[in-house]
Parts: structure tokens; sequence; C-alpha cells
């Protein structure tokens, strides 16, 4: 039984280290259910329910975007989340105000239910730093669930028309971005712009190379300078090492009003419940009466092992855990285990 089970979980890619988005919020464990006296979920969203400008700092992969994801989904009641992707961007377009806010308004075009002609028609316009063609895709992220009803839909589409000229000046086009950031709030949503990528710049700076740097120089510097007069929450992942440059953390601290820092998991049945909710998630409800604890899919020495590397060789990453269980689970399944052992945790790629 236990072997049919690792393989189903392995079709299932339950522990996938790249899910879409809108799958993080959905295995996000709250962190006041592993042990941590800190309930940053709820400080997320009191935050930004107040139009403040917060900043979530963490190692990459330590759990940054499934918080936004969990406290902030499209299901959360009067929040409208824009994600905002900077990361693929090239320092001309993340250091630009400009540029910067014609991503702001297409991620609320995304939102706002156009036809695909007309869609692309607005899209191209407010690219017009960053160009578009048929070839490339118009954003990393899949829309899903909206927030936008009918009518405010009908009043961006009216704001923004098909044939809108983007002005030739960032203050210009901070101003449309600021009526339409006004314009939800009308609705009675506060919208919260949402930048949560910004810690891969710091993954991609070695000792030959600054030039990420240089991107996070100009984003915090100059960009999010320019948005702290936009009438929205504004969430911003930041690398906990950003934060040991005194010129970056100086940008840093000038933009945002308050901060959450993510815990680090105390112990090894919390790192247990992570792994657990992603087993949940992927069991049918008949399956998942027949699981009644983790140690049906590894053994707590497995765990332990883990919970070690967690600590000391990945640095707190939760994204480096699940990758590592990946690799254990498809060892498992290759190998015919019927359980996850140690030896498969230590030796998986």
């Amino acid at each position: 039984m236990s072997l049919v089970l690792l393989q189903h979980l392995q079709e299932a890619r339950a522990f996938d280290s790249s899910p879409l988005r809108h799958d993080l919020g959905v295995y996000h464990v709250p962190f006041s259910e592993l042990g941590s006296d800190e309930a940053p979920e709820q400080t997320l969203v009191s935050a930004v329910r107040r139009a403040e400008r917060l900043m979530i700092v963490g190692p990459s992969g330590s759990g940054k975007s499934s918080l936004i994801e969990y406290a902030l989904g499209p299901m959360v009641e009067r929040i409208a989340p824009i994600l905002v992707p900077v990361a693929g961007e090239s320092g001309d377009v993340v250091t630009n105000v400009q540029a910067v806010s014609g991503m702001i308004i297409q991620q609320i075009v995304q939102h706002e239910g156009r036809t695909d002609t007309e869609r692309k028609k607005v899209l191209r316009w407010a690219s017009s730093q960053r160009p578009l063609d048929s070839k490339v895709r118009t954003s990393s992220v899949s829309v899903g669930i909206t927030w936008m009803g009918i009518d405010l839909r009908t009043e961006i589409k009216r704001q923004v028309p098909n044939n809108t000229v983007l002005p030739n000046t960032a203050s210009g086009t901070l101003e449309i971005v600021d009526q339409l950031l006004a314009t939800i709030q009308k609705d009675d949503l506060m919208p919260v712009l949402v930048f949560d990528d910004t810690d891969r710049w710091f993954q991609r700076v070695d000792a030959r190379d600054s030039i990420h740097n240089d991107y996070a120089m100009g984003f915090f510097g100059n960009v999010l300078t320019e948005f702290r007069q936009l009438k929205a929450g504004m969430v911003v992942a930041v690398h906990n090492n950003y934060l040991e440059n005194s010129q970056l953390k100086n940008y840093i601290d000038n933009v945002v009003e308050n901060r959450v820092t993510i815990p680090t998991l105390r112990s090894v049945g919390a790192l247990g419940k992570v792994i657990m909710s992603r087993v949940e998630v992927h069991c049918s409800p008949s399956d998942s009466d027949d699981i009644s604890s983790l140690d049906e899919v590894m053994t707590m020495d497995a765990l332990d092992e883990l919970y070690q590397l967690y600590q000391k060789d990945f640095f707190g990453s939760l994204r480096m855990v699940v990758r590592r269980m990946h690799g254990a689970l498809a060892d498992a399944c290759n190998g015919g285990f019927e359980i996850i052992t140690p030896d498969l945790i230590h030796q998986a790629i």
C-alpha cells in the first residue's frame, strides 16, 4: 500500500519545488500552526488594509511567496493584489519608473477581461518601454480568479481605452497608475502592489558580476521611492542579505513602513507538518482517510535527516527541502521502496 501511495504522490508531482502560483497558497501552513510565536499572515493582511508599504524578509525559498499568496489570495475579502513580476526583466526596465508603471497597468488590464485582441492592443501600449511581439508572453503569471467585478471592469476599460497614448514622461504614466488604483479603491477594494521576486536578483550576484545588485539599487532607490506616492498598499519580498548593504538598506527603509520576517522552523515536527500538507493536498478524500500520519510516507529518521539539511545546508530554504523530497520520492519509486528512508534523503539530487 505504501508503494502505491508513493507512486501516486510522484505522479501528482506533490513535491514540485516550482508549482503554479495559485498552488502556493494551498500548500501554505500558517506559522502559528508550526510553533511560531508570530502570526505574519495577520500582520500582512492588517498592514495592507491600512495601505501600508511592507517588506517580507527572508532567504530565497523560505516561504515569502507562499505567505503572500495565502494571505493576499484572490479570495481574500476586500483585497485587490496586483502582482508585478520584475525578476525576469532587464535592468533598463526594472530601474525605470515609466517601464514598471507600464507593467502595473498591464497587470490591472489582465484582470479586466477584454477580448484577446483588445487586451493585446492595450498591453502593447503599456509596454512601450518593454516591447512585446507575438512570441513573447505578456505575463509570467496566470490570472486565475479575479477580484474585479463587472462595474469595475467597465470603468477600468473606460479609463484605459484601446487607443490610449502612453505619456512620454514617468510622471504622466504614474498619474495613470494612480488614477487606476484610486478607481479600484472606490469599488471598496484595497489595491496592493506585490513585488515578491526581487530576491532572485541576489541569487544571481557573484564576485565577478554585480549587475543584479545594480538592479536592486535602481529598483529600490529609484522606482519604489517614486511609488511611495501611490494610493495603495505595497508588499515587497526582500532577501535578508540585502539589508547587509548599508546603501541598499537605506533605500529599502526609506520605502517601507512595516516589516515581516519569515520565521524559521523550530522543530522537526514543524517541518513534518509542511511536508504532510503536500501529501494531504494530493490525496483524494478516500485516500486521506487511510493516511493518518507522515510515517506512512517517510521514516522519522528520514524526517530528522531532512530537518538537519534544512538547518545547515539549505539555510532555511523550504524550497530546497521540497526539492530534496521530490528527488527522494522519485528514487523510492524507481527502486520499489515502500517508504522514504534517510539514505534516500541523503542521496537524492
